[in-house]
């Protein structure tokens, strides 16, 4: 008997079709699946939370949504990397979608996914049509896949180091304050689940230290106090700051402009426990703190979060180590909310944004930090602890109690800030307080006012203290130079032999001689040293100048000229400093009254452009010489016939 055809493929797609579909009985183990967070309370501005409602079929509601109150939130792609808010919020960075992949971002709501997108088996007797039963835990991973791809493309390029906000401080672009706390976020008076508010993305995150709102005694009188109990060497102005900084700790990421602060003091004056005390303010987890950290290690620790940083015994090391050069420059970075960027294995390049307020604490500041570093810093600054003196009895839980109180007290008061950083800018301007450390002590100062009072400070107050800040300014801007003032602090210190008789010089001596100034060194003018008249010996001077690039010049007025051409031994005298390669040029063209002469001058037989510096502007050039000129003792001050000549 010849043997029955058996069905076209054609018959078999239409019995699958129109099969019936047994429905599973819902689990014991798979109740209570659906969502169950809090909706967020009504007229709160929420672009969307990181869940839904539980349930669902792959029947999409939306084209960004992987299908209907999905617990998984697409975000977008970038490069081979698509992003997602998993079911507890938190975001996912994944370049492939297999099983295991989409069982982690559904995590606890898998009944959702295997709902969704069921994989069936055939329960029909053999010879019967199909009957067609989901799989018990058991889901269609291509078509999850296929769906979630298209789903996360739909949303468009996404760039995680804009458009993510870890815990901490924020706002929004009306200036509106917004505070992750990693498991809720404070927007406009509500508490919003972690997700998508007012288009940006605040991921869930292990909760840190909630403000405390609740009506209670003002904490700040006590943070003072305690405040005042470190030996500060400006004890009228010191606690105060010391109370802005904790401010500007807290509301980091919400300011547009964050200072560097810097708690400088001998061994035992009390630096690390300042650092503990802060801590205990801040709350658990609230505070990135360490006594050996790396920039790498910040950075990692940070992600997108806006948490402080406190790093405390941040001495100079060996100068072969860039750890804490990297350290500094991060700080840097994170004064104005800048991107700090390195190389990877894969040539794409790893970076991201900082907007964190940054304390160092030491014995003394290392050497490496650059005039714009300089600019960015508050230096605070400890005396040692007086011998008797108690010892602080710190309670963990009174303190945090306090802090917690301290938050609440700033956020409520943030809309206030703009109108007293106003005031504090205007009080410094009048105290000649200007440019960056207006900045930084502007801000600092309407943060610790912010603090202490509801009410904005008084003008007279204002003028007080911003009188005590000038003092401050003025005793530090010794240690503040430009870029150009620094430019010629290291060439003028260089020195230089060309005799090879081992006495050095350095450039200042030189251009001194070839300027005919009082008190240059006689044994620099020839190889003998025997005797020169003044213009030989300037002569002289000027033709071993000129074989660096420099010479000096007598009309309009004395002036240096330096070339622009990266001649070999003027990069030998800027080799290894931020100059080299011939950037000394844009630091030459901003000293004070430098000029470029209209044709470019010859020297050495080598023509270039350059700048010619006023001798005037560069510090100490024209003061008279208080080491012996001629080698030979009392001979500090210039002779009758060099004054008459420098006259």
């Amino acid at each position: 008997m010849p043997a029955r055809p058996g069905p076209t493929a054609e018959q078999l797609r239409q019995e699958l079709e129109q099969a019936p579909v047994v429905t599973l009985p819902v689990h014991r183990d798979q109740q209570g699946s659906g969502d169950d967070r809090s909706p967020p309370r009504e007229g709160a501005k929420q672009d969307g939370a990181a869940g839904g409602k539980g349930g669902g079929t792959a029947r999409r509601n939306a084209e960004h949504e992987i299908f209907d109150n999905c617990p998984v939130t697409p975000l977008g792609v970038c490069g081979k990397f698509r992003y997602f808010l998993d079911v507890n919020g938190q975001l996912q960075k994944v370049d492939k979608l297999g099983a295991q992949e989409i069982m982690g971002l559904f995590g606890h709501r898998m009944a959702s996914l295997t709902a969704a997108f069921p994989q069936f088996e055939n329960i029909a007797e053999r010879g019967d049509p199909p009957i067609l039963r989901p799989k018990r835990n058991r889901f269609d991973q291509t078509s999850a896949a296929m769906r979630m791809h298209e789903a996360v493309s739909a949303c468009g390029v996404f760039e995680p180091n804009s458009d993510v906000r870890g815990v901490g401080a924020w706002t929004d672009d009306d200036g509106e304050l917004i505070y992750h706390l990693g498991d809720a976020v404070l927007y406009r008076g509500d508490r919003l689940p972690p997700g998508r508010i007012d288009g940006k993305i605040y991921p869930a995150a292990p909760p840190v230290a909630a403000p405390d709102f609740a009506d209670g005694p003002d904490p700040v009188p006590e943070i003072l106090r305690m405040l005042g109990t470190w030996n500060w060497t400006r004890d009228d102005l010191h606690p105060v700051i010391a109370l802005g900084l904790i401010a500007a700790q807290f509301l980091g990421g919400a300011l547009d402009w964050r200072p560097t602060f810097w708690l400088t003091a001998p061994a035992g004056a009390g630096k690390s426990e300042f650092q503990r005390f802060i801590e205990m303010l801040h709350g658990e987890r609230a505070l990135i703190q360490s006594t050996d950290a790396t920039k790498s290690g910040i950075t990692s620790q940070l992600g997108h979060a806006s948490l402080p940083v406190a790093v405390d015994e941040l001495e100079p090391g060996d100068e072969r180590s860039t750890k804490e050069k990297d350290i500094i420059t991060l700080a840097r970075v994170a004064s104005s909310g800048g991107q700090w960027l390195r190389g990877s294995a894969d040539q794409s390049g790893v970076g991201g944004k900082v907007y964190s307020t940054f304390l160092f604490s030491s014995i003394l500041i290392p050497g490496v930090m650059k005039t714009q570093d300089v600019q960015r810093l508050i230096r605070l600054e400890l005396n040692p602890i007086p011998k008797g003196a108690a010892k602080l009895g710190l309670r963990t839980r009174t303190w945090r109690s306090r802090g917690a109180r301290l938050k609440a007290f700033l956020i409520e008061r943030w809309a206030s800030f703009p109108e007293r950083l106003a005031v504090w800018r205007h009080a410094l301007e009048l105290a000649d307080v200007t440019g960056r450390d207006a900045d930084n002590w502007g801000t600092v100062l309407a943060l610790a006012d912010m603090a202490r009072s509801e009410d904005v400070v008084g003008e007279d107050e204002a003028a007080s203290m911003a009188r005590k800040v000038a003092f401050q300014v003025t005793a530090d801007k010794a240690d503040t130079v430009n870029d150009a003032e620094a430019m010629l602090l290291h060439l003028m210190s260089q020195t230089y032999d060309p005799f090879r008789r081992g006495e050095q010089f350095n450039i200042a001596q030189w251009v001194a001689a070839a300027a005919g100034l009082p008190g240059a060194p006689k044994t620099l003018y020839n190889e003998d040293g025997g005797p020169m008249d003044k213009s030989d010996q300037q002569r002289n001077a000027q033709r071993h100048l000129s074989q660096l690039g420099l010479r000096v010049y007598d009309e309009p007025e004395p002036g240096l000229f330096i070339m622009n051409k990266p001649i070999a031994p003027l990069v030998q005298l800027f080799q290894g400093s931020q100059w080299s390669g011939g950037a000394w040029k844009q630091s030459a063209s901003r000293v004070p009254g430098a000029v470029q002469p209209p044709h470019p001058p010859t020297l050495a037989r080598i023509t270039s452009r350059g700048w010619i510096m006023p001798l005037k502007a560069i510090p100490g050039m024209l003061s008279f010489p208080m080491d012996p000129a001629n080698g030979t003792a009392g001979a500090s001050r210039p002779g009758h016939d060099e004054l008459e000549d420098y006259r």
